[in-house]
Protein backbone atom coordinates (compact mmCIF):
# COMPACT_ATOMS: atom_id res chain seq x y z
CA UNK A 1 0.00 0.00 0.00
CA UNK A 2 1.35 3.56 -0.68
CA UNK A 3 0.59 6.32 1.23
CA UNK A 4 -0.25 9.87 -1.05
CA UNK A 5 0.16 12.81 0.56
CA UNK A 6 2.79 14.77 -1.75
CA UNK A 7 1.32 16.83 -4.56
CA UNK A 8 0.96 15.14 -7.84
CA UNK A 9 -0.50 16.05 -11.05
CA UNK A 10 -4.18 15.83 -11.44
CA UNK A 11 -5.87 13.61 -12.01
CA UNK A 12 -5.06 10.69 -10.55
CA UNK A 13 -5.79 7.84 -12.96
CA UNK A 14 -6.58 4.15 -11.62
CA UNK A 15 -9.11 1.71 -12.13
CA UNK A 16 -10.71 1.88 -9.42
CA UNK A 17 -12.05 4.90 -6.62
CA UNK A 18 -12.92 3.72 -2.73
CA UNK A 19 -14.53 6.31 -0.35
CA UNK A 20 -14.07 5.54 2.95
CA UNK A 21 -11.56 3.48 5.02
CA UNK A 22 -13.54 1.96 7.70
CA UNK A 23 -14.31 -2.00 8.05
CA UNK A 24 -16.20 -1.87 4.30
CA UNK A 25 -14.00 0.19 2.89
CA UNK A 26 -10.83 -1.28 3.94
CA UNK A 27 -12.14 -4.77 3.19
CA UNK A 28 -12.78 -3.77 -0.26
CA UNK A 29 -9.00 -2.14 -0.60
CA UNK A 30 -8.04 -5.95 0.42
CA UNK A 31 -10.48 -7.70 -2.25
CA UNK A 32 -8.51 -4.97 -5.31
CA UNK A 33 -5.26 -5.16 -3.89
CA UNK A 34 -5.46 -9.43 -3.85
CA UNK A 35 -7.03 -9.44 -7.83
CA UNK A 36 -4.24 -6.64 -8.58
CA UNK A 37 -6.12 -3.66 -9.33
CA UNK A 38 -4.99 -0.44 -9.85
CA UNK A 39 -6.94 1.14 -6.38
CA UNK A 40 -6.76 4.28 -4.49
CA UNK A 41 -8.84 4.63 -1.25
CA UNK A 42 -9.85 8.21 0.17
CA UNK A 43 -10.64 8.46 3.65
CA UNK A 44 -11.07 11.94 5.44
CA UNK A 45 -9.25 10.83 9.08
CA UNK A 46 -5.41 10.69 8.68
CA UNK A 47 -5.54 7.83 11.94
CA UNK A 48 -7.69 5.43 12.56
CA UNK A 49 -10.79 6.77 15.05
CA UNK A 50 -10.17 5.57 18.25
CA UNK A 51 -13.05 4.28 19.74
CA UNK A 52 -15.60 1.85 19.22
CA UNK A 53 -18.73 1.91 16.95
CA UNK A 54 -19.15 -0.87 16.24
CA UNK A 55 -18.78 -4.53 18.05
CA UNK A 56 -19.55 -7.50 15.88
CA UNK A 57 -19.27 -9.80 12.86
CA UNK A 58 -20.67 -12.96 11.84
CA UNK A 59 -19.69 -15.93 9.77
CA UNK A 60 -20.24 -14.40 6.64
CA UNK A 61 -17.45 -11.31 7.14
CA UNK A 62 -15.14 -13.78 8.99
CA UNK A 63 -15.15 -16.04 5.64
CA UNK A 64 -14.46 -12.99 3.91
CA UNK A 65 -11.73 -12.24 5.97
CA UNK A 66 -10.45 -15.88 5.79
CA UNK A 67 -9.98 -15.49 1.93
CA UNK A 68 -7.95 -12.07 2.15
CA UNK A 69 -5.77 -14.16 5.05
CA UNK A 70 -6.59 -12.11 7.90
CA UNK A 71 -8.79 -13.43 10.14
CA UNK A 72 -6.49 -15.41 11.85
CA UNK A 73 -4.58 -12.09 13.10
CA UNK A 74 -7.88 -11.05 13.67
CA UNK A 75 -9.32 -13.50 16.03
CA UNK A 76 -6.21 -12.51 18.17
CA UNK A 77 -7.83 -10.19 19.68
CA UNK A 78 -11.52 -11.19 19.27
CA UNK A 79 -14.10 -13.13 21.36
CA UNK A 80 -15.63 -15.88 19.49
CA UNK A 81 -17.25 -17.91 22.87
CA UNK A 82 -20.49 -15.91 22.52
CA UNK A 83 -23.58 -16.03 24.82
CA UNK A 84 -26.33 -14.04 24.41
CA UNK A 85 -29.04 -13.15 26.96
CA UNK A 86 -32.72 -11.83 27.62
CA UNK A 87 -33.14 -10.52 30.51
CA UNK A 88 -36.10 -9.12 32.79
CA UNK A 89 -35.09 -7.47 36.16
CA UNK A 90 -33.00 -10.61 37.84
CA UNK A 91 -34.95 -13.51 35.65
CA UNK A 92 -32.76 -14.63 32.60
CA UNK A 93 -35.76 -15.75 29.74
CA UNK A 94 -33.81 -16.35 27.41
CA UNK A 95 -29.86 -17.91 26.62
CA UNK A 96 -28.89 -18.61 23.14
CA UNK A 97 -25.18 -18.92 21.86
CA UNK A 98 -23.90 -17.14 18.98
CA UNK A 99 -20.87 -19.84 17.58
CA UNK A 100 -22.47 -21.84 14.98
CA UNK A 101 -20.92 -20.83 11.98
CA UNK A 102 -24.05 -23.05 10.14
CA UNK A 103 -21.27 -24.58 7.30
CA UNK A 104 -19.35 -22.01 6.78
CA UNK A 105 -16.18 -23.20 8.78
CA UNK A 106 -15.44 -20.09 10.77
CA UNK A 107 -16.75 -19.33 13.89
CA UNK A 108 -20.22 -17.61 13.87
CA UNK A 109 -19.89 -14.76 15.80
CA UNK A 110 -17.06 -12.55 17.39
CA UNK A 111 -17.16 -9.63 19.14
CA UNK A 112 -13.75 -7.13 19.43
CA UNK A 113 -12.47 -3.58 19.79
CA UNK A 114 -12.93 -1.98 16.33
CA UNK A 115 -9.57 -0.17 16.25
CA UNK A 116 -8.26 -3.57 16.40
CA UNK A 117 -9.97 -4.66 14.00
CA UNK A 118 -9.34 -1.86 11.63
CA UNK A 119 -6.09 -2.02 12.15
CA UNK A 120 -5.85 -5.59 10.94
CA UNK A 121 -7.42 -4.37 7.67
CA UNK A 122 -5.60 -1.59 6.86
CA UNK A 123 -1.68 -3.49 7.41
CA UNK A 124 -3.67 -6.15 4.93
CA UNK A 125 -3.40 -3.37 2.43
CA UNK A 126 0.23 -2.69 2.71
CA UNK A 127 0.54 -6.16 1.14
CA UNK A 128 -0.53 -4.66 -2.32
CA UNK A 129 1.38 -2.12 -4.22
CA UNK A 130 -1.60 -1.44 -6.98
CA UNK A 131 -3.52 0.24 -3.61
CA UNK A 132 -2.65 3.81 -2.24
CA UNK A 133 -4.25 5.22 0.34
CA UNK A 134 -4.88 9.19 0.59
CA UNK A 135 -5.94 10.10 4.33
CA UNK A 136 -6.86 13.39 5.09
CA UNK A 137 -9.49 14.38 2.25
CA UNK A 138 -12.80 14.84 1.66
CA UNK A 139 -14.71 14.43 -1.31
CA UNK A 140 -16.55 17.20 -2.40
CA UNK A 141 -17.68 16.96 -5.76
CA UNK A 142 -18.34 14.14 -8.96
CA UNK A 143 -18.56 13.86 -12.29
CA UNK A 144 -19.54 11.00 -14.71
CA UNK A 145 -19.01 10.22 -18.55
CA UNK A 146 -19.12 6.97 -20.37
CA UNK A 147 -15.68 5.90 -19.48
CA UNK A 148 -14.47 6.99 -15.94
CA UNK A 149 -15.97 8.81 -12.77
CA UNK A 150 -14.01 11.97 -11.76
CA UNK A 151 -14.10 12.79 -7.78
CA UNK A 152 -12.93 16.76 -6.35
CA UNK A 153 -11.12 15.88 -3.25
CA UNK A 154 -10.56 18.77 -0.72
CA UNK A 155 -7.92 18.88 2.22
CA UNK A 156 -9.03 18.56 5.80
CA UNK A 157 -5.90 21.09 5.98
CA UNK A 158 -6.66 23.45 3.42
CA UNK A 159 -4.25 22.23 0.65
CA UNK A 160 -5.07 23.17 -2.94
CA UNK A 161 -7.92 20.69 -4.10
CA UNK A 162 -7.39 17.70 -6.51
CA UNK A 163 -8.99 15.45 -8.71
CA UNK A 164 -8.83 11.36 -8.83
CA UNK A 165 -10.40 9.57 -11.72
CA UNK A 166 -11.16 6.10 -11.88
CA UNK A 167 -12.96 3.71 -13.91
CA UNK A 168 -15.32 2.74 -11.11
CA UNK A 169 -16.26 3.97 -7.56
CA UNK A 170 -17.20 2.44 -4.52
CA UNK A 171 -18.85 4.51 -1.76
CA UNK A 172 -18.31 3.56 1.82
CA UNK A 173 -18.46 6.81 3.57
CA UNK A 174 -20.59 6.01 6.10
CA UNK A 175 -24.48 7.18 6.65
CA UNK A 176 -24.24 10.30 5.75
CA UNK A 177 -22.60 9.81 2.50
CA UNK A 178 -21.03 12.72 0.73
CA UNK A 179 -20.99 10.24 -2.64
CA UNK A 180 -24.61 9.28 -2.39
CA UNK A 181 -25.47 13.08 -1.65
CA UNK A 182 -23.72 13.65 -4.76
CA UNK A 183 -24.76 11.37 -6.78
CA UNK A 184 -28.54 12.87 -5.64
CA UNK A 185 -29.56 9.30 -4.67
CA UNK A 186 -32.49 9.35 -1.71
CA UNK A 187 -32.13 7.25 0.96
CA UNK A 188 -36.03 6.87 2.41
CA UNK A 189 -36.79 5.09 5.83
CA UNK A 190 -37.54 5.74 9.34
CA UNK A 191 -36.07 6.57 12.80
CA UNK A 192 -37.27 4.95 15.86
CA UNK A 193 -38.29 7.84 17.78
CA UNK A 194 -37.45 6.49 21.52
CA UNK A 195 -33.80 8.47 22.57
CA UNK A 196 -31.17 5.87 23.67
CA UNK A 197 -27.99 6.52 25.61
CA UNK A 198 -24.67 4.98 24.92
CA UNK A 199 -21.90 4.93 27.29
CA UNK A 200 -18.30 3.60 25.79
CA UNK A 201 -15.60 2.41 28.65
CA UNK A 202 -12.98 0.69 29.78
CA UNK A 203 -12.43 -1.85 33.17
CA UNK A 204 -9.30 -1.79 35.07
CA UNK A 205 -9.36 -6.06 34.38
CA UNK A 206 -8.49 -7.27 31.20
CA UNK A 207 -11.30 -9.69 29.47
CA UNK A 208 -9.26 -12.87 28.28
CA UNK A 209 -9.58 -13.36 24.28
CA UNK A 210 -10.33 -17.19 25.63
CA UNK A 211 -12.77 -16.31 28.11
CA UNK A 212 -16.98 -16.37 27.29
CA UNK A 213 -18.20 -13.33 26.59
CA UNK A 214 -21.97 -12.52 28.24
CA UNK A 215 -23.85 -9.98 25.87
CA UNK A 216 -26.80 -9.06 27.92
CA UNK A 217 -30.41 -7.27 26.53
CA UNK A 218 -32.07 -5.89 29.22
CA UNK A 219 -35.31 -6.77 28.47
CA UNK A 220 -37.16 -4.37 31.61
CA UNK A 221 -40.12 -2.00 30.75
CA UNK A 222 -38.53 0.18 33.25
CA UNK A 223 -35.25 1.02 31.45
CA UNK A 224 -34.53 -1.55 28.54
CA UNK A 225 -30.70 -1.57 27.18
CA UNK A 226 -28.18 -3.67 26.42
CA UNK A 227 -24.91 -4.95 28.20
CA UNK A 228 -22.17 -5.55 25.61
CA UNK A 229 -18.36 -6.18 27.21
CA UNK A 230 -15.77 -6.57 24.51
CA UNK A 231 -12.67 -7.98 24.46
CA UNK A 232 -9.58 -5.94 25.82
CA UNK A 233 -11.63 -4.48 28.96
CA UNK A 234 -13.55 -2.86 26.88
CA UNK A 235 -16.85 -2.23 27.75
CA UNK A 236 -20.60 -0.69 26.36
CA UNK A 237 -23.66 0.07 27.54
CA UNK A 238 -26.86 1.22 26.52
CA UNK A 239 -30.08 2.62 27.79
CA UNK A 240 -33.35 4.13 26.99
CA UNK A 241 -33.79 7.81 27.68
CA UNK A 242 -36.62 7.96 30.06
CA UNK A 243 -39.40 10.65 30.11
CA UNK A 244 -38.02 13.22 32.02
CA UNK A 245 -34.56 12.83 31.50
CA UNK A 246 -32.35 14.58 28.79
CA UNK A 247 -29.07 13.61 27.54
CA UNK A 248 -27.06 16.20 29.25
CA UNK A 249 -28.50 15.46 32.45
CA UNK A 250 -27.10 11.67 31.93
CA UNK A 251 -23.94 12.84 30.39
CA UNK A 252 -22.89 14.42 34.29
CA UNK A 253 -20.84 12.80 36.51
CA UNK A 254 -23.95 11.87 39.17
CA UNK A 255 -25.94 10.90 35.76
CA UNK A 256 -23.45 8.39 34.69
CA UNK A 257 -22.61 7.38 38.00
CA UNK A 258 -26.55 6.73 38.51
CA UNK A 259 -26.82 4.48 35.22
CA UNK A 260 -23.40 2.32 35.99
CA UNK A 261 -24.94 1.46 38.88
CA UNK A 262 -28.19 0.07 37.65
CA UNK A 263 -25.72 -2.28 35.65
CA UNK A 264 -23.43 -2.95 39.02
CA UNK A 265 -20.81 -1.10 37.49
CA UNK A 266 -18.47 1.15 39.77
CA UNK A 267 -17.69 4.07 38.32
CA UNK A 268 -14.52 4.68 40.26
CA UNK A 269 -13.47 1.84 38.68
CA UNK A 270 -13.60 2.12 34.69
CA UNK A 271 -12.28 4.72 32.17
CA UNK A 272 -14.81 6.50 29.88
CA UNK A 273 -14.09 7.18 27.03
CA UNK A 274 -17.46 8.73 25.35
CA UNK A 275 -21.24 8.94 26.00
CA UNK A 276 -23.55 10.18 23.32
CA UNK A 277 -27.21 10.41 22.44
CA UNK A 278 -29.15 8.44 19.41
CA UNK A 279 -32.12 7.36 17.99
CA UNK A 280 -32.15 4.36 15.66
CA UNK A 281 -32.55 4.45 11.77
CA UNK A 282 -34.05 2.56 9.38
CA UNK A 283 -32.74 3.38 5.98
CA UNK A 284 -32.22 1.84 2.36
CA UNK A 285 -31.03 3.95 -0.46
CA UNK A 286 -33.28 4.18 -3.76
CA UNK A 287 -30.27 2.83 -5.93
CA UNK A 288 -26.79 1.09 -4.93
CA UNK A 289 -25.50 2.23 -8.33
CA UNK A 290 -25.92 5.14 -10.68
CA UNK A 291 -23.10 5.38 -13.66
CA UNK A 292 -20.05 4.43 -12.53
CA UNK A 293 -20.59 4.85 -9.16
CA UNK A 294 -21.59 1.97 -6.42
CA UNK A 295 -22.74 1.98 -2.59
CA UNK A 296 -22.00 -0.46 -0.36
CA UNK A 297 -22.21 -0.34 3.52
CA UNK A 298 -24.27 2.52 5.44
CA UNK A 299 -23.93 4.56 2.38
CA UNK A 300 -26.24 1.56 0.95
CA UNK A 301 -28.74 0.67 3.95
CA UNK A 302 -28.74 1.66 7.59
CA UNK A 303 -30.48 -0.80 9.81
CA UNK A 304 -31.13 -1.28 13.91
CA UNK A 305 -27.80 -2.24 15.88
CA UNK A 306 -30.04 -5.10 17.31
CA UNK A 307 -28.35 -7.67 15.28
CA UNK A 308 -25.12 -6.55 15.29
CA UNK A 309 -25.32 -6.89 11.69
CA UNK A 310 -23.91 -3.42 10.29
CA UNK A 311 -20.05 -4.14 9.73
CA UNK A 312 -21.20 -7.86 8.52
CA UNK A 313 -23.55 -6.51 5.97
CA UNK A 314 -21.20 -4.03 4.59
CA UNK A 315 -18.38 -6.90 3.99
CA UNK A 316 -20.90 -8.94 2.12
CA UNK A 317 -21.73 -5.65 -0.52
CA UNK A 318 -18.10 -5.74 -1.12
CA UNK A 319 -17.46 -9.05 -1.46
CA UNK A 320 -20.55 -9.12 -3.69
CA UNK A 321 -19.19 -6.27 -5.79
CA UNK A 322 -15.21 -6.80 -5.92
CA UNK A 323 -14.77 -9.93 -7.95
CA UNK A 324 -17.60 -8.33 -10.39
CA UNK A 325 -15.05 -5.54 -11.13
CA UNK A 326 -12.11 -7.98 -11.46
CA UNK A 327 -14.15 -9.91 -14.07
CA UNK A 328 -14.69 -6.71 -16.02
CA UNK A 329 -11.35 -4.83 -15.60
CA UNK A 330 -8.86 -7.62 -15.74
CA UNK A 331 -10.94 -10.69 -17.38
CA UNK A 332 -13.35 -8.36 -19.78
CA UNK A 333 -16.71 -9.50 -19.25
CA UNK A 334 -19.86 -7.73 -20.07
CA UNK A 335 -20.26 -4.70 -17.83
CA UNK A 336 -23.49 -5.48 -17.64
CA UNK A 337 -22.68 -8.38 -14.77
CA UNK A 338 -22.03 -5.08 -12.44
CA UNK A 339 -26.03 -4.90 -12.83
CA UNK A 340 -26.28 -8.17 -10.66
CA UNK A 341 -25.04 -6.71 -7.27
CA UNK A 342 -28.13 -4.95 -5.75
CA UNK A 343 -30.43 -7.46 -6.94
CA UNK A 344 -27.98 -10.26 -5.39
CA UNK A 345 -27.42 -8.14 -2.18
CA UNK A 346 -30.84 -6.77 -1.14
CA UNK A 347 -33.35 -9.18 -0.28
CA UNK A 348 -30.30 -10.07 2.42
CA UNK A 349 -30.57 -6.70 3.83
CA UNK A 350 -33.99 -6.19 3.98
CA UNK A 351 -34.42 -9.74 5.95
CA UNK A 352 -31.71 -8.84 8.49
CA UNK A 353 -33.13 -5.19 8.56
CA UNK A 354 -36.52 -6.79 9.60
CA UNK A 355 -35.24 -9.50 12.17
CA UNK A 356 -32.48 -6.89 14.23
CA UNK A 357 -36.36 -4.70 14.17
CA UNK A 358 -38.02 -7.07 15.54
CA UNK A 359 -35.06 -8.19 18.69
CA UNK A 360 -35.59 -4.18 19.07
CA UNK A 361 -39.24 -4.18 19.45
CA UNK A 362 -38.57 -7.63 22.20
CA UNK A 363 -36.42 -5.89 24.14
CA UNK A 364 -38.04 -2.38 23.90
CA UNK A 365 -41.57 -3.83 24.92
CA UNK A 366 -43.50 -1.44 28.00
CA UNK A 367 -46.73 -2.57 28.17
CA UNK A 368 -46.36 -5.06 31.49
CA UNK A 369 -48.52 -7.65 30.16
CA UNK A 370 -46.74 -8.00 27.06
CA UNK A 371 -43.31 -8.47 28.65
CA UNK A 372 -45.12 -10.52 31.34
CA UNK A 373 -46.79 -12.48 28.16
CA UNK A 374 -42.95 -12.16 25.84
CA UNK A 375 -41.18 -13.73 28.77
CA UNK A 376 -43.36 -16.72 29.49
CA UNK A 377 -43.79 -17.81 25.87
CA UNK A 378 -40.05 -17.41 24.98
CA UNK A 379 -39.30 -19.35 27.86
CA UNK A 380 -42.15 -21.95 27.27
CA UNK A 381 -40.47 -22.39 23.15
CA UNK A 382 -36.83 -22.91 24.36
CA UNK A 383 -38.38 -25.94 26.29
CA UNK A 384 -39.54 -27.53 22.72
CA UNK A 385 -36.69 -30.20 21.68
CA UNK A 386 -37.06 -28.87 18.22
CA UNK A 387 -37.70 -24.95 18.05
CA UNK A 388 -35.93 -24.83 21.46
CA UNK A 389 -32.44 -26.46 19.86
CA UNK A 390 -33.28 -23.29 16.91
CA UNK A 391 -33.49 -20.44 19.15
CA UNK A 392 -30.86 -21.44 21.24
CA UNK A 393 -28.47 -21.99 18.02
CA UNK A 394 -29.56 -18.58 16.53
CA UNK A 395 -31.16 -20.29 14.09
CA UNK A 396 -33.89 -17.63 14.12
CA UNK A 397 -31.69 -15.20 11.94
CA UNK A 398 -31.84 -15.15 8.62
CA UNK A 399 -29.03 -17.32 6.55
CA UNK A 400 -27.20 -15.62 3.90
CA UNK A 401 -28.95 -16.14 0.83
CA UNK A 402 -28.20 -13.77 -2.56
CA UNK A 403 -31.36 -13.09 -4.40
CA UNK A 404 -31.28 -15.01 -7.63
CA UNK A 405 -33.99 -12.44 -9.69
CA UNK A 406 -31.87 -10.46 -11.74
CA UNK A 407 -28.58 -12.21 -10.38
CA UNK A 408 -25.82 -14.16 -12.35
CA UNK A 409 -26.66 -17.78 -11.96
CA UNK A 410 -27.39 -20.87 -13.85
CA UNK A 411 -30.66 -20.10 -16.31
CA UNK A 412 -32.31 -23.11 -15.63
CA UNK A 413 -33.23 -23.89 -12.17
CA UNK A 414 -34.60 -27.54 -10.52
CA UNK A 415 -36.08 -28.60 -7.65
CA UNK A 416 -34.07 -27.75 -4.22
CA UNK A 417 -31.64 -25.83 -6.83
CA UNK A 418 -28.83 -25.13 -4.57
CA UNK A 419 -28.61 -21.39 -6.60
CA UNK A 420 -27.84 -18.31 -4.71
CA UNK A 421 -26.18 -20.59 -1.52
CA UNK A 422 -22.58 -20.70 0.29
CA UNK A 423 -20.92 -23.73 -0.94
CA UNK A 424 -20.41 -24.93 2.66
CA UNK A 425 -16.82 -24.73 4.16
CA UNK A 426 -15.57 -28.64 5.17
CA UNK A 427 -11.59 -29.40 6.26
CA UNK A 428 -10.74 -31.69 2.96
CA UNK A 429 -7.95 -34.63 2.51
CA UNK A 430 -5.90 -34.36 0.72
CA UNK A 431 -3.80 -37.58 -1.08
CA UNK A 432 -0.58 -36.88 1.62
CA UNK A 433 -3.73 -37.12 4.12
CA UNK A 434 -3.58 -33.45 5.13
CA UNK A 435 -6.09 -31.37 6.00
CA UNK A 436 -7.07 -28.30 4.39
CA UNK A 437 -9.73 -25.75 3.91
CA UNK A 438 -12.12 -25.42 0.85
CA UNK A 439 -11.71 -21.76 0.31
CA UNK A 440 -7.85 -22.53 0.18
CA UNK A 441 -8.46 -24.94 -2.50
CA UNK A 442 -11.07 -22.76 -4.19
CA UNK A 443 -8.53 -19.90 -4.09
CA UNK A 444 -11.02 -17.38 -5.21
CA UNK A 445 -11.42 -18.88 -8.72
CA UNK A 446 -14.77 -20.26 -10.47
CA UNK A 447 -14.37 -23.95 -9.64
CA UNK A 448 -16.31 -26.69 -10.61
CA UNK A 449 -16.20 -29.20 -7.15
CA UNK A 450 -18.05 -32.54 -7.87
CA UNK A 451 -17.49 -36.11 -7.07
CA UNK A 452 -16.82 -39.25 -9.29
CA UNK A 453 -20.14 -39.52 -11.39
CA UNK A 454 -20.03 -35.25 -11.96
CA UNK A 455 -16.29 -34.69 -13.94
CA UNK A 456 -16.02 -30.96 -14.70
CA UNK A 457 -17.54 -30.22 -18.19
CA UNK A 458 -15.40 -30.42 -21.19
CA UNK A 459 -16.27 -26.56 -22.23
CA UNK A 460 -15.37 -25.17 -18.62
CA UNK A 461 -12.21 -26.60 -17.99
CA UNK A 462 -10.98 -25.81 -21.83
CA UNK A 463 -12.59 -22.01 -20.91
CA UNK A 464 -10.45 -21.90 -17.41
CA UNK A 465 -12.77 -23.02 -14.62
CA UNK A 466 -11.01 -24.76 -11.83
CA UNK A 467 -11.73 -28.33 -10.58
CA UNK A 468 -11.95 -29.83 -6.96
CA UNK A 469 -12.13 -33.54 -7.27
CA UNK A 470 -14.04 -35.28 -4.21
CA UNK A 471 -14.06 -38.59 -3.47
CA UNK A 472 -16.43 -40.15 -0.64
CA UNK A 473 -15.26 -40.35 2.92
CA UNK A 474 -15.29 -44.25 2.72
CA UNK A 475 -11.49 -42.90 1.18
CA UNK A 476 -10.32 -41.71 3.91
CA UNK A 477 -10.65 -45.32 5.80
CA UNK A 478 -8.70 -47.25 3.00
CA UNK A 479 -6.17 -44.61 2.84
CA UNK A 480 -7.07 -44.38 -0.78
CA UNK A 481 -7.31 -40.70 -2.03
CA UNK A 482 -6.10 -40.26 -5.38
CA UNK A 483 -3.46 -37.93 -6.42
CA UNK A 484 -4.90 -34.51 -6.70
CA UNK A 485 -8.41 -35.36 -5.15
CA UNK A 486 -10.00 -34.51 -1.86
CA UNK A 487 -12.11 -36.14 0.98
CA UNK A 488 -14.94 -34.13 2.44
CA UNK A 489 -13.73 -35.41 6.20
CA UNK A 490 -17.28 -33.71 7.56
CA UNK A 491 -19.46 -34.82 4.78
CA UNK A 492 -20.70 -31.16 4.34
CA UNK A 493 -20.46 -30.87 0.54
CA UNK A 494 -22.01 -34.29 0.10
CA UNK A 495 -25.00 -33.30 2.75
CA UNK A 496 -25.66 -29.97 0.18
CA UNK A 497 -24.94 -32.08 -2.80
CA UNK A 498 -27.47 -34.64 -2.05
CA UNK A 499 -30.25 -32.22 -0.25
CA UNK A 500 -29.72 -30.50 -4.22
CA UNK A 501 -30.24 -34.44 -5.30
CA UNK A 502 -26.94 -33.03 -7.46
CA UNK A 503 -23.28 -34.40 -7.88
CA UNK A 504 -21.70 -31.23 -8.65
CA UNK A 505 -21.73 -27.36 -8.30
CA UNK A 506 -20.00 -24.54 -9.89
CA UNK A 507 -18.99 -21.99 -7.63
CA UNK A 508 -18.32 -18.57 -8.32
CA UNK A 509 -15.08 -16.92 -6.96
CA UNK A 510 -17.57 -15.61 -4.10
CA UNK A 511 -18.21 -18.89 -3.07
CA UNK A 512 -21.97 -19.03 -4.13
CA UNK A 513 -23.60 -21.48 -6.18
CA UNK A 514 -24.04 -20.79 -9.83
CA UNK A 515 -25.72 -24.01 -10.53
CA UNK A 516 -25.88 -27.62 -10.16
CA UNK A 517 -24.67 -30.18 -12.72
CA UNK A 518 -28.74 -30.92 -12.71
CA UNK A 519 -28.97 -28.01 -13.91
CA UNK A 520 -25.86 -26.34 -16.50
CA UNK A 521 -26.60 -26.18 -19.91
CA UNK A 522 -24.26 -25.65 -22.81
CA UNK A 523 -26.03 -21.26 -22.84
CA UNK A 524 -24.12 -21.40 -19.21
CA UNK A 525 -20.99 -22.45 -19.99
CA UNK A 526 -20.48 -19.49 -22.53
CA UNK A 527 -22.06 -16.78 -20.00
CA UNK A 528 -19.68 -18.54 -17.64
CA UNK A 529 -16.35 -18.48 -20.03
CA UNK A 530 -17.23 -14.86 -20.55
CA UNK A 531 -16.55 -14.06 -16.81
CA UNK A 532 -12.99 -15.92 -17.02
CA UNK A 533 -12.32 -13.99 -20.66
CA UNK A 534 -12.20 -16.96 -22.71
CA UNK A 535 -14.91 -18.53 -25.45
CA UNK A 536 -15.16 -22.41 -24.81
CA UNK A 537 -13.79 -24.59 -27.88
CA UNK A 538 -17.02 -26.90 -27.06
CA UNK A 539 -20.61 -27.37 -25.34
CA UNK A 540 -20.50 -29.93 -24.02
CA UNK A 541 -22.15 -31.04 -20.81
Amino acid sequence: MNISNAPTPDPIDVDVVIIGLGPTGATAANLLGQRGIRTVVVERDTSIYPRQRAIASDEDAHRVWQGLGLFDEMLATMSSDVRVHFKNGDRTFLSMTSSQSHGQGVPGMCYYHQPELERVLRQGIERFPTVTLMPGYDAVDLAQDADSVTVTLRHVDGEPDRKITGRYLIACDGGSSSIRKLLGIALPGKHIEEPWFDIQLRAWYDLPVDAPLDFTFISDPRRPGVDCPCPMGYHRVEFRVNKGETVEQLQTEEGLRGLLAERGIDYDKVEIYRSWGYTFHIRQAEQWRKGRAFLAGDAAHIMPPFAGQGVSSGVRDVANLCWKLDAVLNAGADPSLLDTYEPERRPNVEQLTAFSLRIGKLVMLGNPTAVRLRDGLIHAATRLPGLGRVIKNNGLKPRYELGTKGGFFGLGASVRSPRGTFIRQPWLVGSDLAHVRLDTVLNNRWTWIGFPGAPIPRALAEAGVAEVKLEYSSAIATHRVATGHYVDSEGDVERQMRKSRAQGFLVRPDKFIYCSDRELSSADHTRVASMIGMTPVASIA
